[in-house]
């Protein structure tokens, strides 16, 4: 079999199988089994292509789902409650040391033996050096994400680091074993002892060193969140870390470099090509295991690895390269595929080489304009879709800083590690601070435009689009294609009707966020923690096409509640803000005044709190108590009010407190939901937004008895996600915000599991 049909006849199909069998519903192995040898049969007696093309994909969704299978079987097991273990453990990696915590990543051994990788929390922020090994007490619990239509997918992040649990280490419980001296660790020992070469020049050049650190040996969290709010509207957050680009950039200045001093040998090199791939090979070797050899890196080390090997008088050309490379990365590790930048990297990678096909310019900078263009344009549909923003200002920015850090900051920072001479350091140091100086300057002014999320078909369509505006004939289809690109960045997803309101509860585990939504108005009631906010909540209201708020409402000053008001503020510019506690806030609210009411779009809203004592200690009670009725439907919603603030409700407001749809006080905490005001209220819904296995408990099992007891449907984001509902003249129903489940995500649970 000749390597051009292996490599451009069936291994593409293999690919394609490998991948979409991450989109399949269920991990069922043996109906793939059955249709490979069906399509073996006929291939060979009829001899087709087709039914080898279908052998090949079948074979690749079988590898995927045994590979796959293996470590779902490791995953942390789902309990409500996190379970206490005693654990040896080695530290992985650098660790990530935060105000408030740090992190890192140990491979675990648990008393029966078995060994998984964990993502561990410490909040006493104790010193966890890298190598070291501990016996500690933590609490463990499976890693369940939040569930929305787009946002962070904490699951599939897990399983493409096989992580297999998250854990909380129980304080003063830790005694030192041993350091381990295998070869990883000693890796991850001499990438720190690299780090610190750095400490003197930190104390002038705080940004400088940060960002060296992050560029040199991968400890991107060196960076504190203001810088990554810097990147995020140039574009540059590719750079920032030991990437694929850095990593082939640098081989090509290698082989460069070593080209140019073999010229000046004394004596003739008959084969010079072997030197200066070999020096690439090594460069790409040596720089992948600076960044701890992380997944981007190895696939670019992997890259450059085939392309020295096979790219000698045409005998791969190079979408043949690229497939044999997504093979053999998938053959080793098939889970790359849940991983974001696996798509970045390797289609960013195609379309470069799709606009520059069989097109041969005399002039550099010509093909420099056309790659940047290149890249642009499908950057716009890749970012738009992975992460709902396109940063306006990124191609130019980019024309820009892709050299400066590939070959003036990379290099310099590498160099300075190599000679020991002090001034070196300083130097890179100053080039590192000036650049982030500048950089901070520019996104003061950078825009960032959020299209909503579109539906598949019209994305599907604008990546054929992007394909056909980058052939270098077509011209009469570019205006169509450009029509529809302009469509997708310009969806709006339908409005609710006159008289209707789309209530959305958003899953932002342990925490409250409630968006209302009517013909022409937006509401959100509450953010949720500043994390949830930022990764979750924002993400995805811009995604539903809300541009900005009419109103926010901060229902008392808790951080599961208000902790994303700063950001929501600034992002989403409420026209008003309503609080329950207005002295907490450093900018204008108005308070949440009983009896106060207004009405949008035939769609009634009314507070209800009543006033709370002044030397009242607590904060839950001073919660907005927010009623929204449309048609004949009314939702009600209560922060985190207690059973005294229910009893006043039910004193003041009795049996007008009716509600089809309750969102339970508290999270469904046993201090609210009274059982007097849960019988008034009569809902036909209950609601608890709450994270999974929480250490509260949340809801409380003696809420789940009492919503039983009054057959009362619970309904809970922890297992479902995000849900919503609309009120209307038709039938309540509640509908997932996640509507497609793969096999391999755990949530939403069944609400009937036993867990």
């Amino acid at each position: 079999m000749s390597k051009t049909l292996v490599v451009s006849g069936w291994l593409p199909w293999w690919v394609l199988g490998v991948c979409g069998s991450y989109l399949l519903p269920s991990p069922a192995i043996l109906p793939w089994i059955y249709a490979f040898f069906i399509l073996l049969v006929l291939r060979v007696f009829t001899r087709w292509q087709v039914f080898l093309f279908g052998c090949a994909l079948c074979a690749g969704i079988i590898f995927a789902l045994w590979r796959t299978d293996s470590l779902l079987q490791n995953q942390w097991p789902l309990t409500d409650k996190a379970s206490v273990q005693n654990i040896t453990l080695t530290v992985n990696d650098i660790p990530q040391y935060e105000q408030q915590r740090s992190r890192f990543v140990a491979q675990v051994k648990l008393p029966d033996g078995r060994q998984q990788q964990w993502l561990l929390t410490d909040y006493s922020k104790q010193r966890w050096p890298a190598g070291s090994r501990w016996q500690i007490k933590a609490k463990v619990r499976a890693i369940i994400g939040e569930a929305n239509k787009v946002g962070f997918n904490r699951e599939a992040w897990a399983l493409a680091n096989h992580i297999s649990a998250q854990a909380t280490v129980v304080k003063g419980q830790r005694k030192a074993l041993p350091a381990a001296s295998g070869w990883k660790e000693k890796l991850t020992s001499w990438r720190v002892w690299c780090g610190g070469r750095w400490e003197t020049q930190s104390q002038i050049y705080p940004q400088g060193v940060a960002l060296i650190k992050a560029l040199t040996v991968g400890e991107q969290s060196a960076l504190p969140a203001e810088a990554w709010q810097v990147f995020r509207p140039l574009g540059l957050n590719h750079l920032v870390s030991i990437s694929g680009l850095h990593v082939g950039m640098l081989a090509m200045l290698a082989a460069w470099f070593c080209s140019k001093c073999l010229q000046y040998l004394p004596f003739q090199i008959s084969q010079p090509w072997i030197l200066t791939r070999g020096a690439a090979v090594i460069t790409a070797i040596v720089y992948s295991a600076l960044a701890g050899f992380a997944v981007p890196t190895q696939r670019s080390m992997l890259m450059i690895i085939i392309l020295a090997l096979t790219w000698r008088r045409g005998y791969l050309r190079a979408f043949q390269i690229w497939w044999l490379t997504i093979a053999l990365v998938l053959l080793f590790d098939p889970l790359a595929v849940l991983s974001v930048g696996f798509w970045l990297s390797f289609l960013l990678v195609a379309v470069l080489m799709w606009a520059g096909e069989g097109v041969n310019h005399k002039f550099k900078l010509f093909q420099l304009v056309q790659a940047q263009w290149a890249a642009g344009l499908a950057s716009v549909v890749l970012v738009a879709f992975c992460f709902g923003s396109v940063p306006v200002m990124s191609p130019l920015v980019n024309a820009l800083a892709i050299p400066w850090f590939t070959l003036v900051l990379v290099p310099i920072a590498l160099l300075s590690m190599i000679v020991p001479l002090d001034f070196l350091r300083t130097f890179a140091a100053y080039l590192t601070e000036k650049t982030m100086q500048i950089l901070n300057t520019i996104a003061e002014y950078a825009p960032e435009y959020y299209p909503a999320h579109a539906p598949l078909a019209l994305w599907l369509l604008a990546v054929l689009s992007v394909l056909i505006l980058l052939l270098p004939r077509g011209w009469y289809l570019r205006p169509l294609c450009l029509l529809i690109l302009l469509l997708m960045l310009s969806y709006r997803p339908p409005r609710p009707a006159q008289g209707e309101a789309l209530v959305r509860v958003w899953d932002v585990g342990q925490g409250l966020a409630v968006s209302i939504s009517t013909a022409g108005h937006e509401l959100l009631f509450d953010t949720g923690t500043a994390y949830a906010a930022q990764s979750v909540l924002l993400p995805n209201l811009r995604s539903a096409g809300i541009k900005q708020l009419d109103t926010l409402v901060l229902s008392h000053n808790d951080a599961d509640h208000d902790g994303g008001a700063v950001l929501i503020k600034k992002q989403l510019q409420p026209k008003k803000i309503i609080a329950g506690q207005i002295n907490a806030y450093q900018f204008p609210v108005h308070p949440c005044t009983a009896g106060a009411n207004w009405q949008w779009d035939n769609v009634w809203f009314e507070f209800l709190n009543q006033p709370v004592a002044t030397n009242k200690k607590g904060k839950n009670d001073y919660s907005c108590v927010l009623r929204v009725v449309s048609a004949d439907k009314a939702v009600l919603i209560t922060g985190d009010l207690g059973k005294k603030g229910e009893q006043a409700l039910l004193k003041a407001y009795g049996e007008k407190l009716f509600s089809q749809i309750l969102v339970l006080g508290h999270h469904g905490s046993r201090y609210s939901s009274d059982a007097a005001f849960i019988q008034t209220v009569a809902p036909q819904y209950a609601v608890a937004s709450a994270g999974f296995a929480n250490p509260y408990g949340h809801p409380h099992i003696q809420v789940q008895a009492l919503l039983a007891e009054e057959n009362i449907s619970l309904l809970r984001t922890d297992r479902m996600g995000g849900i919503q509902a609309t009120l209307s003249e038709q039938n309540l129903s509640w509908q997932p915000l996640q509507v497609y489940k793969p096999y391999w995500q755990r949530k939403p649970i069944n609400q009937t599991s036993r867990l």
